[in-house]
């Protein structure tokens, strides 16, 4: 009777441990799973200080997975000289919370983080494939990481797009002595602090959270989502201790962790004296360096150890030809030393920003450094660049906050907004009367408008070229005759020209031609129907066009109709067209600003409007009649 017993609750343990009723599917509330492609049904984020160097940092979550569109079918867990993955494990359950898989040992792929052959790093990632064919499914994943260095504390993102949210929970626990600082942004979630022991913990909770939708022309993903930030006061990383209470501080530890690494060889301090002797101002003598690195030195990413926030000396970079972000602007940094031309490396998130750097509270998180020269009228140097013209950082690095990296400490400061972002076409277009024509297009672009240009012009092939053109051309089927792109050495300035044969350009009825106007260059910026839209709409970057297309008409053909000249002026931008006739041919001017800004949710359908209006008069044709 008493091993029928133990055998019934050893088999009920085992029943239990397969299944997980909670898991099922219609446990969730309805709310969180309209337009969700997951529901985080528990989470549990616990991140345990033991002191400035060591951490453990255990996961455990379940999450509900819809279709395949979730971001949720996979496990990626980083790991490097300083992170030790000691746990992970994970399960698939069916709808009903039925274990229908448990993921193998030899299924958990160990990869380097980074590949690619200008890339140097000690980083390398767990990967667990948490696919599974029959929607919908549950996930639980399990992990645990050991710390031993700390030059962060965690970033917790409790909700990501189109993810409804049952319980999200973040605990973070410290000595009694130690102190750190956080931040929440669009969390509007209190910490319950509390002692245990010795040590004093914070928890968040997020409950019950219905999926955010992504809406067209979204501001940034950090000015949307909720997120906590949560950073050391004081952390001890290969050896080396640091405080990130102010700007001023951490940017000390930068510098001093840098300091003495900027030193040429007395051959390289002459060859740059030489270089700059015929230059006769300052910043001749900066485009001059620059150029030098351009031609002679490439980027190699190096992330190794500490690499991510200490350089290579100038002298490696000197004799090896390569280095990475930091390793170039030191360098570049010692060339300008050498002829007493100050300079600030710049610590910078680079490409898409992930969260809001304010003055009170220091982060840690920049990706990249560029270089802040110091003339009267500061130069910006992007020192990776084998392409961008001097003092042009483009739309990788322009426009945000930066840490300058001075002998005092750190300095916040901005970069400078590109302005002149313009496309300007001088378009002809020869027109027959079976409806073919032959266009001319020569376009120039400048600021963040040329940047794909300048890349077309100097590393794609012609074939590369000739498909962008093919697929990027709104016109209908066409032959090349003839395509260059150019871009400029001294300016943010590209070109794309080129010919070609449309042979049905025009509709040909009886003794008519219906002729399109702008089939060249149309507005390509459109947005969807949305009702009750909730975020505000964020025009990153303006428009600025102005193209002129001369018609040349068939012979024996005149103009019957044209549409009105339009005008329309709002708070978001400016279009105008006109018309002039010349002889035999028909001239089109047409201007475009659209104007970058935030435009509150409730101006959403006026803005649509405004686009609307511009694709019409951009879609309108004239007719020609044959005499």
């Amino acid at each position: 009777m008493k091993y029928t017993i133990l055998l019934f609750f050893s088999l009920l343990s085992t029943i239990i441990f397969c299944n997980n009723p909670s898991y099922a599917v219609a446990n969730i509330p309805a709310t969180l799973k309209e337009n969700a492609d997951a529901v985080i049904r528990n989470s549990n984020h616990d991140f345990k200080v033991v002191s400035t160097k060591v951490a453990i940092e255990k996961v455990k979550s379940a999450i509900t997975i819809f279709n395949e569109d979730s971001a949720y079918d996979y496990l990626v867990v980083h790991y490097n000289k300083f992170k030790k993955v000691e746990k992970i494990k994970a399960k698939i359950f069916d709808q009903n919370g039925k274990e229908v898989r448990k993921i193998e040992k030899d299924e958990i792929t160990d990869q380097l983080a980074y590949d690619g052959f200008s890339i140097y790093s000690d980083a390398r990632i767990k990967y667990l494939d948490l696919s599974y064919g029959v929607y919908p499914y549950t996930v639980e994943v399990e992990y645990e990481v050991k710390h031993e260095g700390l030059r962060g504390y965690p970033v917790w993102q409790p909700q990501s797009y189109r993810t409804g949210v049952e319980q999200n929970t973040f605990r973070i626990s410290l000595p009694a002595e130690m102190d750190f600082r956080y931040q929440g942004q669009q969390l509007d979630v209190e910490p319950i602090i509390y002692e245990e022991d010795d040590r004093k913990a914070y928890r968040w909770i997020l409950k019950q959270q219905v999926p955010i939708i992504k809406e067209s022309y979204c501001p940034e993903d950090y000015q949307v989502l909720p997120i906590l930030i949560t950073v050391p006061n004081n952390f001890y990383i290969d050896g080396y201790a640091g405080n990130m209470e102010t700007w001023t501080s951490f940017g000390q530890f930068i510098y001093e962790l840098n300091k003495g690494r900027g030193q040429l060889s007395p051959s390289m301090q002459q060859q740059v004296k030489t270089l700059t002797a015929d230059a006769k101002t300052d910043k001749e003598k900066v485009a001059k360096l620059y150029q030098y690195l351009k031609d002679n030195m490439r980027y190699v990413s190096v992330q190794l150890g500490i690499g991510g926030w200490q350089t290579f000396d100038a002298k490696y970079v000197e004799d090896n030809k390569y280095g990475d972000c930091k390793a170039l602007t030191y360098f570049m940094k010692a060339m300008l030393t050498a002829i007493d031309i100050p300079s600030y490396p710049a610590l910078v998130t680079a490409g898409k920003q992930w969260l809001k750097v304010k003055e009170d509270f220091t982060t840690p998180y920049f990706n990249h450094v560029i270089l802040k020269v110091l003339l009267d009228e500061p130069i910006w140097l992007e020192c990776t660049s084998n392409m961008s013209p001097v003092g042009y950082l483009g739309s990788f690095t322009e426009d945000r906050p930066v840490l300058l990296i001075t002998e005092k400490g750190g300095i916040l400061d901005r970069t400078p907004v590109t302005t002149a972002n313009t496309q300007i076409g001088n378009i002809t277009i020869d027109l027959i009367p079976t409806g073919q024509a032959i266009i001319n297009n020569q376009t120039t672009f400048t600021g963040t408008a040329h940047e794909s240009f300048r890349r077309k012009a100097i590393f794609s092939s012609k074939e590369e070229q000739e498909k962008w053109l093919y697929n990027n051309q709104s016109l209908p089927s066409f032959t090349i005759n003839d395509l260059t792109f150019t871009a400029s050495d001294s300016l943010a300035s590209a070109a794309c020209n080129y010919i070609v044969e449309v042979p049905r350009y025009a509709s040909k009825a009886g003794k008519r031609l219906f002729v399109p106007l702008n089939k060249v260059n149309s507005l390509g910026m459109a947005l969807p129907k949305e009702v009750n839209r909730k975020h505000p709409v964020a025009i990153s970057s303006g428009i600025h066009e102005r193209d002129q297309i001369t018609f040349k008409l068939p012979e024996g053909y005149t103009i019957e109709s044209l549409p009105k000249p339009t005008s329309i002026d709002t708070e978001y931008g400016r279009y105008t067209s006109t018309f002039k006739e010349e002889g035999e041919q028909l001239i089109y001017e047409r201007a475009l600003d659209i104007i970058a800004q935030e435009i509150p949710a409730t101006a959403y359908q006026n803005l649509r409007d405004f686009l609307k209006d511009i694709a019409k008069a951009d879609n309108a044709k004239m007719v020609l009649v044959k005499e």
